[in-house]
């Protein structure tokens, strides 16, 4: 007896070639277990290998509130665990200084890099050893990544081979001001003041300030924060020129979300409804959403989406902007999963809704 599998074989092995064999260094973070947690429900992942050198050697699930999605048998691994060289993919949770050291080795076995930490995103090395305060030991991939930000960089995320991830206030600061710096209207100067939750800071961090900003709220890196040239990079890329820039940071006392509030000075009158021109501009983006009033925080906790709003300002030729994400998604694992479809053609939202 012959038995025909037809087309149901074809079905199957078109399934299993559509999941993309992935490795997570740098898991035990607050961007790394968000991005776990994404990973094991997109259809599209088959989660190969998690490492940490804190919990190497315990399970997965533990880690994961979804722990009924994940593998009875997936364990933490060491980051330099021969698996990672069956992966076609990885993604760098990794803090700043390290990744620099391990994109090579798997570049080099056609393994393409998705980094979330800075270490690639700024393309001038001395600004970056100037501002992170280390020598780069992989300066030649500075060339050569691509920005991870699809709003801007689409077609580039599709053919990458190395992307880096934007910052969590780079990317918001960014959805805010990109319409103004794509339209025929010159800017002067822009100010943008940013307000991030303690899962910003990172897990240990975050852990050390629960007490002390707890019923706060503070200005922090007042003198200069990390992710000022990383936005400066972009603004100057779009404008063809410097804009004089004023970035200030603060934390909530809140676990997650960054809300902004940024003000647009332009070098012309003004004299209509900025809004129209956001409208316009993210008419077909995915996850953008403009509003006529300004965006509350815990409509985005929990989901890759941007709420901004645009108003006239009091002051004669200037716009004001309010604007808002999840910093732990949108701002980090959920953007690195929209570069991830990108990269592999599959729908951008996937995953992620």
């Amino acid at each position: 007896m012959t038995y025909n599998a037809g087309p149901h074989l074809f079905r199957l092995v078109n399934l299993r070639k559509s999941k993309v064999k992935i490795g997570i260094i740098g898991a035990s973070g607050y961007a790394g277990e968000e991005l776990v947690r994404l990973l094991i429900k997109h259809p599209n992942s088959n989660l190969l290998a998690v490492s940490s050198r804190q919990l190497s050697g315990q399970y997965v699930k533990d880690l994961i509130e979804e722990e009924s999605l994940i593998e009875e048998d997936i364990k933490f691994v060491p980051p330099n665990d021969n698996i990672f060289y069956d992966c076609e993919l990885i993604f760098l949770c990794t803090p700043h200084g390290v990744s620099m050291n391990l994109v090579n080795k798997f570049l080099a076995k056609n393994i393409k890099i998705i980094d979330l930490s800075a270490d690639f995103r700024l393309k001038d090395l001395k600004t970056w050893e100037s501002w992170y305060g280390l020598k780069h030991s992989s300066p030649e991939n500075l060339q050569h990544s691509v920005y991870g930000f699809p709003e801007l960089f689409r077609e580039e995320i599709k053919k990458a081979k190395l992307i880096a991830v934007p910052g969590c206030y780079p990317t918001v600061s960014l959805l805010s001001v990109l319409p103004a710096l794509r339209s025929e209207h010159s800017i002067d100067s822009m100010i943008i003041d940013a307000k991030s939750g303690m899962t910003g800071a990172g897990r240990a961090a975050s852990r050390n300030l629960s007490g002390e900003m707890l019923e706060n709220f503070k200005a922090y890196n007042t003198e200069g924060h990390r992710h000022y040239p990383e936005i400066q990079q972009t603004i100057k890329l779009l404008s063809k020129k410097r804009i004089d820039l004023s970035f200030t940071t603060q934390l909530l006392p809140i676990k997650r979300g960054i809300y902004l509030t940024a003000y647009i000075k332009f070098n012309s009158v003004i004299n209509f409804s900025f809004a129209n021109i956001y409208k316009e501009f993210y008419r077909n983006s995915e996850f953008i959403k403009i509003l006529d009033e300004a965006p509350n925080l815990k409509s985005v906790t929990n989901t890759n989406d941007c709420l901004i709003s645009v108003h006239q300002s009091s002051i004669k030729n200037q716009i004001l902007i309010t604007s808002c994400i999840d910093n732990l998604i949108k701002g980090a694992s959920g953007q690195a999963v929209e570069c991830f479809n990108l990269l592999y053609a599959f729908d951008q939202n996937t995953g992620l809704i």
